[in-house]
């Protein structure tokens, strides 16, 4: 081994690979912070959607019931609140079924950051996948 000073030595050559891995892992961090930032912000706006609506709904849901029962209960009594309630039981697992639907097709928290972590490991690895 020569002292030479064209002759990068092992310590020149530990330090750039720290560097380069310290460079990857910061924008991996990187891209898992856009990635949390943009999953808080759908869950914000999505929750605020979600309350408002079941409000509005709700008191048009509850007029509606009102109506319908004060018009027909002279033709079919108790029988229209037995409807109404038929009516709303389907609806509720309509939009229960299009809601688990939903969130089994959300791809999963971090799901880019994990796959560039993965091309990572391959790539330090030889190219092999594990």
């Amino acid at each position: 081994m020569s002292g030479n000073a064209d002759d990068p030595g092992l310590l020149d050559a530990l330090t750039r690979l720290g560097g380069n891995l310290v460079g990857a892992l910061r924008n991996r961090l990187e891209l898992a912070s856009l990635e949390l930032g943009e999953a808080g912000a759908r869950l914000v706006s999505t929750v605020i959607a979600s309350v408002g609506a079941v409000l509005l709904l709700g008191g048009a849901v509850a007029m509606l019931t009102a109506w319908a029962a004060a018009a027909l209960w002279s033709t079919l009594g108790a029988a229209v609140l037995a409807w109404l309630a038929l009516a709303y039981a389907l609806a509720g697992a309509g939009l229960l079924w299009w809601l688990q639907h939903r969130l089994r097709s959300i791809p999963p928290l971090l799901a880019d950051t994990l796959a560039e972590l993965q091309r990572d490991a391959a790539a330090l690895h030889g190219g092999r996948e594990r």
